[in-house]
């Protein structure tokens, strides 16, 4: 544990790799349930892991004649007067290795690199993801099925009206209740209780549903492309299968 504020200032800088990592895997996964300690342990490990990396790299360039690199012995002998006579230098390739380590935090939190890899090792990596995180969301599987495509939604409502539009955003807690809540927008298609006929709302672009007023629920995965048909939630192109999901319950429909 650092006893001084330099102490205490370096191991923050330290951290924020991790950190970043963190917040950028919470943005990109469903809401997961940690404690403050399995958090900040988390924080930690992704920091000593990504700073490690980052400094085999930069260590690698500089002994290759890439870049400047700084004398790790001397530095570690004697910090101070090493840090005095190479201000600038040390304090411009700290900077350096501290954004790149942030950066690369963020690109592996983000799970970018996940792109880069064959369609079949990839389709096996989120089939096996699926298999082994018990804490998904059943709207997160949903919605996140196909993330190359628009995803339009269509609620029949408990007191048998319909809802329908491009999905927006939607609650990624894993706990399935009915105070999450979704958004939709664009076109936004009504039915109302009894009657046979959905139009779109006017002057209309955007609505929020509630979990406890949802019956029943259809997912379609539309393509994206340059021209749209002109009320894709009326009547959207099926490229898949619908999905339906009640709260509550966990059901598929073919």
């Amino acid at each position: 544990m650092p006893t001084n504020v330099a102490g205490f200032v370096m191991l923050v800088v330290l951290a924020l790799p991790g950190y970043v990592y963190h917040q950028a895997l919470d943005r990109h996964v469903p809401k997961r349930v940690h404690t403050s300690f399995m958090e900040l342990v988390s924080i930690l490990f992704a920091s000593v892991v990504v700073d490690a990396v980052t400094l085999a790299l930069l260590t690698a360039g500089s002994r290759l004649g890439l870049w400047y690199g700084p004398a790790f012995r001397r530095l570690y002998r004697d910090p101070h007067s090493y840090a005095v006579d190479n201000f600038t230098a040390v304090s411009l390739w700290s900077a350096a290795a501290l954004t790149l380590a942030c950066l690369i935090g963020y690109g592996v939190g983000a799970g970018r690199w996940r792109g880069l890899l064959p369609d079949a090792v990839r389709n096996r990596l989120q089939a096996r993801t699926r298999r082994l995180e018990p804490q998904h969301s059943a709207w997160w599987l949903l919605f996140r099925e196909h993330p190359d495509t628009d995803v339009y939604v269509g609620c029949v409502l408990d007191d048998g009206s319909y809802l329908a539009g491009q999905l927006h955003s939607y609650s990624r807690v894993p706990t399935e209740h009915g105070d999450r809540e979704l958004t939709l927008r664009g076109d936004i298609s009504y039915r109302p209780p009894g009657d046979d006929v959905t139009v779109v709302l006017p002057e209309v672009n955007a609505a929020t549903v509630s979990a406890r007023r949802i019956t029943f629920l259809t997912v379609s995965y539309v393509p994206r492309a340059e021209e749209q048909p002109e009320s894709p939630a009326t009547n959207p192109p099926i490229t898949s299968l619908p999905v339906t999901s009640v709260p509550g319950t966990s059901t598929s429909q073919e």
